[in-house]
């Protein structure tokens, strides 16, 4: 049985994650794309790094065609948001990528984009993963049959002619701005370089070659843990003025300051917003995941604009941003989409206009962030992940929110909040536990005024969940 999760279908290569598998799950895109009149008969298919991904994504493409769908076909390892814009431009009814983001290297997954550029709604998923699950992919082995349905495109190019019109470039290239990107072995590598390419602006890779076994990182998400290198050779290199990662599909962003210090995602998505709001002057709610910064709250309270509280998942947050037309919409997970562009997760726009704002302000990335922490106050978070077998995730999903013994939680609790797994919002910060969409983990996250506060709120929620 194929289930998609948070962002689509994932597992084991080999195990779960097989050739008939995503066959099946390319059969419901085809079945879904048929019976919606109203959609283009097309679909892009793109992939990652990853082992074999290629190949995965060439089955897709040959059960696309059979079907009498037409492909765009995208040959190279492409970032998901490369692949996502390419449905705009192609007019095109969705995408396939075949990825699984920053799941470590045995992973593999299939994700599908909607004909909105944007991740497809539950509504839309609900129907693929039941046609997957209930009709016979037609499949070839003649990797050639009906070539006129495949018709291969410049998704690079177009992306960066699509930047060259959001973001101000020659601002950036003219600074004289000093960046270390880690592309973790993944889709991103070989993007920002040539996309900024000038006199003064210096840009150097880590990490910028297939392997698709992640050597020293293990699964590449750029979190704190995973971007010690990068962390380094800025401390070692006083002349770095920011570092940049992406995660293995280049749709999540990870910022290390001038002084090597880890930025958390709510911090840098905070950053953006208050670019957004302050210098750039955009008007507009902002979208949010259940599980973000109270930052984001109050900088849409000082400037007078919404602010939308999802469910975790793009699936929830792009067709919202789509409903209420607006400006940003971010997760804690580290993806950020912009109004300006699509619906969906872009790591490597997160880092343009990162960029931009310091080339336009001429102040360092801890400058910028202690103007923002001005404004909205200090504010400190953790997310602990703690891998579950089967008996305890099935405990957990079973546990009632109405058992959790309210009398000994170290803050007042003011409000439970259920939209997605359970936030309890504290009369000086929150806490929140949720079962992972894409992993077997089970998420703790914590926000308050300092660590100790942060500390004592998750180890309350790891003691009553006795995990």
């Amino acid at each position: 049985m194929i289930n998609f999760g948070t962002d689509g279908w994932r597992a084991l290569i080999a195990q779960d994650y097989t050739f008939e598998n995503v066959a099946k799950c390319t059969q419901g895109v085809a079945e879904y794309i048929k019976k919606e009149d109203s959609l283009p008969q097309s679909v892009v298919v793109g992939y990652d790094t990853r082992f074999l991904s290629r190949e995965f994504a060439l089955i897709a493409r040959n059960v696309l065609v059979n079907n009498g769908i037409k492909v765009y076909w995208i040959d190279g390892p492409t970032p998901t948001p490369v692949i996502t814009y390419m449905i705009t431009n192609c007019n095109a009814g969705g995408a396939i990528i075949i990825t699984a983001s920053h799941n470590p290297y045995d992973w593999n997954g299939f994700k599908f984009k909607s004909h909105k550029a944007s991740s497809a709604t539950q509504d839309i998923i609900d129907k693929i993963e039941k046609y997957a699950n209930s009709v016979s992919p037609l499949i070839d082995n003649e990797s050639d049959l009906n070539p006129g349905l495949v018709e291969c495109v410049p998704a690079k190019q177009c992306y960066f002619d699509h930047m060259d019109n959001v973001v101000d470039l020659s601002l950036i290239k003219r600074s004289k701005i000093n960046v270390i990107v880690d592309c973790m072995y993944g889709a991103g590598m070989n993007y920002l370089m040539p996309l900024l390419n000038g006199p003064n602006i210096q840009i150097s890779e880590l990490h910028g070659k297939v392997n698709p076994n992640f050597p020293g990182i293990g699964h590449p998400e750029p979190i704190e843990q995973n971007l010690q290198e990068v962390m380094n050779a800025i401390c070692s290199d006083d002349s770095i003025d920011i570092g940049l990662a992406f995660d293995g599909d280049a749709d999540r962003i990870g910022l290390i300051d001038e002084n090597g210090n880890y930025v958390s995602t709510l911090d840098s998505f905070a950053l953006i917003a208050y670019y957004f709001l302050s210098y750039k002057k955009h008007e507009g709610p902002i979208i949010k995941s259940i599980t973000h910064s109270d930052m984001i709250n109050k900088l849409c309270q000082i400037y007078g604009v919404d602010v939308h509280e999802t469910p975790v998942g793009f699936k929830n947050l792009g067709p919202r941003m789509i409903d209420t037309d607006a400006i940003l919409a971010g997760e804690e997970s580290g993806g950020f989409a912009f109004r300006d562009s699509i619906a969906e997760r872009d790591g490597i726009l997160s880092a343009l206009y990162i960029l931009e704002f310091i080339a336009l302000t001429g102040k360092s990335c801890s400058q910028l962030l202690q103007e923002l922490y001005q404004i909205v106050g200090t504010h400190v978070y953790s997310r602990r992940d703690i891998t579950l077998n089967e008996e305890e995730r099935n405990r957990i999903q079973a546990f009632d929110s109405t058992d959790i013994p309210i009398q000994n939680c170290p803050m007042q609790i003011t409000h439970v909040n259920l939209i997605d797994g359970v936030k309890l919002i504290c009369d000086e910060g929150w806490v929140a536990y949720r079962l992972s969409g894409t992993e077997p983990l089970l998420r703790i996250y914590s926000e308050s005024n300092d660590q100790q506060c942060v500390d004592s709120l998750m180890d309350y929620v790891q003691a009553f969940l006795g995990v």
